[in-house]
């Protein structure tokens, strides 16, 4: 299925990751021989009154995929790189990705925190035409 965002358009994000989530993914990248030839994907997986929620998760390549570089917690390039639809990449422009394990409440896995995720609470999108992501023309006409 191909996108309508205009992957052209779409600045790439800030996606910085703490220690243990770098640590994490480089120990699942290495001991997981299923995910040879996958990346791993930041999407958003729905929209609430406080904003949307976001998925974490090994996928194929899509043709309108952004490679964004995860950067470190003091903003230097590590190795590893992660996909974003064009959509979600408008909307998570800035973003910490953690890993958490909570044994107690039986919960582990990578959490996305949107720095901008006020600015997306509501329904913004009929009110402000800036938070609205730019679309591809339909058969090579202009939308601007």
């Amino acid at each position: 299925m191909e996108t309508i965002v205009d992957p052209g358009q779409i600045k790439t994000p800030h996606v910085s990751a703490t220690e243990m989530a770098v640590s994490q993914l480089e120990l699942i990248i290495e001991n997981d021989f299923t995910l040879k030839g996958k990346y791993l994907r930041l999407l958003i997986s729905g929209k609430g009154c406080d904003g949307f929620t976001y998925s974490v998760g090994f996928t194929d390549l899509n043709q309108d995929d952004l490679n964004v570089p995860l950067l470190n917690e003091q903003g230097e390039k590590t190795s590893l790189e992660l996909l974003m639809d064009p959509f979600t990449a408008f909307y998570l422009q800035e973003c910490l990705v953690d890993y958490q394990q909570d044994f107690d409440h039986n919960k582990e896995g990578f959490v996305v925190q949107n720095l901008n995720q006020k600015k997306f609470a509501g329904k913004f999108w009929r009110a402000d035409e800036e938070k609205v992501p730019p679309l591809k023309a339909p058969h090579g006409l202009s939308l601007s």
